[in-house]
């Protein structure tokens, strides 16, 4: 998808409010087995993925994941980073009270959670990789950005990963045809889900996060953007690093070097 067409019909602001509220409202107790399932396991991936990502960052001692949700990659980069402290922020009380709960009974002692919209999230603190895996299709972006880039320790990883719309007609075909399929099996299955099944391919389709994400990292004056493409154009991540201790952040900061895939 080309540049031009990344900057037409951006979802309002209001409208990425409105679909936040209609799809985690009810959904905390499933969540894990329904990011599983359907996702057909791929989302396991997707998490390596970032895990991998996040260690270009030496030895992180402190990991920020927003959206955190019920904690599947925060407890994830626990456990892979058991020195470091992992902070996970979410939304929904719902799904921060089922991450708590997890944390107890897995024994993980070096996570914590904090309740907050991802946007309005702020912290004296500096954290050495940033995360996020299925928030950027409905945050505020450049309010989110503007406050990270305050966060984010110079040469820090930041990496954000959710869905997109296929580019490829093919793969836009096969899209439509998997949604067709898992509507009706998964709304029978999971009641609570039926609404967000059939609602998330409209936002997916209208979402123009990655020119978002990559437009907002380079005003604030991230380096080392790249973007990768991931199964078969059905999701994507956006990484970059913090801009150095003798560099500040500019919203008229020059356009920085892009590497990779852009959806």
């Amino acid at each position: 998808m080309s540049s031009i067409d990344l900057e037409k019909s951006h979802p309002a602001q209001g409208e990425k409010a409105d679909w936040i509220d209609q799809f985690f409202s009810m959904t905390g107790p499933t969540y894990d087995e329904v990011v599983h399932r359907f996702t057909l396991g791929i989302d396991r991936l997707w998490k390596k993925r970032i895990l991998k990502k996040v260690g270009e960052s030496p030895s992180p001692k402190k990991i920020l994941d927003l959206a955190c949700g019920t904690g599947i990659l925060t407890f994830a980069l626990a456990r892979k980073y058991p020195g470091s402290e992992v902070v996970g922020v979410d939304i929904s009380k719902g799904y921060l009270e089922i991450a708590r709960a997890k944390a107890e009974a897995m024994k993980i002692g070096n996570a914590r959670f904090i309740h907050s919209r991802a946007e309005d999230f702020l912290s004296d603190d500096r954290f050495d990789a940033v995360t996020t895996s299925y928030l950027p299709k409905y945050a505020d972006i450049a309010l989110l950005m503007r406050n990270l880039a305050t966060m984010l320790s110079p040469g820090g990883v930041i990496v954000f990963h959710d869905f997109t719309y296929p580019a490829n007609r093919f793969l836009q075909m096969t899209f439509e045809l998997y949604f067709k399929l898992i509507q009706p099996i998964g709304g029978w299955r999971y009641p609570e889900w039926k609404e967000v099944l059939i609602e998330l391919p409209t936002v997916i389709r209208k979402t123009r996060w990655v020119f978002e994400v990559t437009a907002a990292m380079r005003r604030e004056g991230f380096s080392e953007i790249r973007t990768e493409s991931l199964t078969l154009q059905g999701s994507a991540l956006v990484s970059a690093k913090g801009f150095a201790t003798n560099a500040l952040p500019s919203s008229n900061a020059p356009l920085l070097p892009e590497r990779g895939v852009v959806c």
